[in-house]
């Protein structure tokens, strides 16, 4: 199980010169300490820190395990020398924990997180004649469990243990911690493979795979650090025992108060779990609607999406998806109905001018436009740049804030996805794509007419989204149609897990609340997205004044 937690926490590592993400995340470290330093030392030090910052890129000064390591390091070494090259770069290689979080997508730059320290805490039995405060006493009875109850209970629990597991990280997102300890429970119960791991960390691996909540009745707040304060203040900010400084929390008797609270709590989460009774086997009525209701169809439904995973993986070594059929195997026929808008797309393609994305757009698109030639069966794929580097790039803030999350075309999101229709009032632009290519807007609007009526549509080529949700300008809309075109295979729309097939088939879903995206495709795809922005009812697409060509 040890080995289980450390991967899931966050580890220093050492630095991939070869990811940009790494890369840019050291140098944004670097550039945080010695600017701290800076703050530390004033007047002449300033001289110093500014000749030890030629010594670091000179070569010097690695990161280690910690600050202080590299402070002592630095003040040892005589003023004006450069300090032996080291032998190795490390880096703090934060994870992405949007998996763990039911309202936290990858592209959110909140799931980017640490996750310090797992570990067991304790093994607890409770005694039914442990003394209790009054205070607990309320607070185990206030579930809905009566006090006979509770008497009868405690006589069974002190024979079952109850393991406590202590999670230490930088800030917790929703539901982070019981699903941490719910994946866990998965992988020691032999429920899935602990490949699953990677499967939920890997930020290239588009699919939402929500790691399994543990019932919330054993979550608590544990405490809060604040080392920084602690430092400038010189004083204790959270109750424990410690002599490092005289003022703050770390008195006998407030530290014991602390303690025999958090005795208390933990018991009163053990007696928590016999609100629903036992089985006849002796095991927790609460425990077996768990895994029956929760982790054991979340296996059966993961186990379909790491055998995905490891397609897609295997796929990465290859010039194309192995997983996917050959696009041999799919019928190039375009249906009638989709034959002049095809077309349309296909000459704005090649004419140029086909617009950049926006950059927040991009943070939810992977590109995967072909390298060599306009053939739709050429499999050779850019590879997507890494989430983090468009998030360290903004995060170091070396050029303004939009343009650090851009790409150039056929990386990371500039795949390809602009606009064209009817904006609604004075306070939105319209779309550029109605006078760049008016031909397709017509074409665009008249298939949709066919399909049902609405304002405004968007075409995206080659673009495969990341897990979201739509926003942006007009803001508002609810219900969007979407239709594939093109030569491929793949590439289906998944919203909130279910699979759909779009190629010639539109469907309608509520793109504004339902988390969609797209799966690994091979081939030319493009796919068109109907809506109506808030403000634009009663527009109809069909009748903007558009250029004549």
């Amino acid at each position: 199980m040890k080995g289980v937690m450390k991967r899931i926490t966050t580890q220093v590592e050492e630095l991939d010169e070869d990811d940009a993400g790494d890369v840019l995340e050291k140098e944004y470290h670097d550039a945080k300490r010695k600017k701290k330093k800076m703050r530390k030392g004033g007047g002449s030090d300033r001289g110093r820190t500014s000749s030890k910052k030629k010594a670091a890129a000179a070569g010097s000064s690695s990161t280690t395990n910690g600050a202080a390591r590299d402070e002592e390091h630095e003040t040892s070494a005589p003023s004006g020398s450069v300090a032996p090259p080291s032998s190795s770069k490390r880096v703090l290689k934060r994870k992405r924990f949007h998996n763990f979080c039911p309202n936290i997508l990858a592209h959110d730059f909140l799931s980017y997180r640490r996750v310090d320290r797992i570990f067991h805490r304790a093994t607890i039995r409770v005694q039914n004649d442990e003394p209790r405060s009054s205070s607990s006493s309320s607070s185990g009875s206030g579930g809905g469990m009566e006090a006979s109850a509770l008497s009868s209970s405690v006589k069974v629990i002190k024979n079952r243990p109850f393991i406590v597991f202590s999670l230490t990280g930088d800030l917790f997102l929703q539901e982070q911690a019981v699903r941490i300890v719910g994946l866990l429970i998965a992988i020691c119960r032999g429920l899935i493979d602990d490949d699953i791991i990677d499967c939920i960390f890997d930020e290239e691996f588009t699919s939402l795979v929500p790691a399994p909540p543990a019932p919330h009745i054993g979550l608590l707040s544990g405490e809060a650090t604040y080392m920084t304060w602690e430092g400038r203040m010189k004083t204790i900010l959270n109750a424990r025992r410690t002599d490092r400084y005289s003022k703050g929390w770390n008195e006998d008797e407030v530290v014991a108060t602390v303690e025999e609270w958090e005795r208390d709590m933990v018991h009163d989460v053990a007696r928590g779990w016999y609100c629903g009774g036992e089985e006849e086997d002796g095991r927790l009525k609460t425990e077996t609607r768990w895994l029956e209701d929760v982790l054991h169809p979340w296996a059966r439904r993961t186990k379909a999406l790491l055998h995905d995973y490891r397609g897609w993986k295997a796929s990465q070594k290859t010039e194309g998806p192995s997983f996917l059929p050959p696009l041999g195997s799919i019928n190039p026929d375009v249906p009638q109905l989709f034959e002049k808008v095809l077309y349309h797309l296909r000459e704005a393609d090649k004419s140029g001018l086909w617009p950049s994305t926006t950059p927040n757009r991009q943070l939810v698109m992977l590109s995967t436009t072909s390298n060599e030639d306009d053939n739709p069966l050429n499999n050779t794929k850019k590879k997507a740049a890494a989430l983090s580097v468009a998030h360290m790039k903004a995060k170091k803030n070396s050029q303004s804030r939009q343009s650090a999350y851009s790409f150039t075309e056929g990386e990371g999101g500039a795949s390809g996805s602009f606009s064209v229709g009817a904006m609604p009032g004075e306070q939105c632009a319209q779309p550029k794509g109605n006078s760049l290519f008016p031909n397709l807007v017509r074409a665009a609007f008249e298939l949709e007419i066919a399909l049902r009526p609405i304002e405004h549509h968007r075409e995206n080529r080659n673009a495969q989204f990341r897990p979201h949700t739509d926003n942006g300008a007009g803001a508002g809309q609810s219900t969007s149609l979407i239709v594939g075109l093109g030569t491929y295979v793949g590439g289906e729309l998944v919203v909130e897990g279910e699979r759909r097939d779009i190629r010639y088939e539109a469907i309608e879903f509520d793109g504004w609340n339902e988390r969609h995206w797209t799966l690994p495709f091979q081939g030319e795809r493009y796919s068109l997205v109907w809506f109506t922005p808030k403000g634009c009812e009663g527009v109809r697409g069909i009748d903007l004044d558009l250029p004549t060509t």
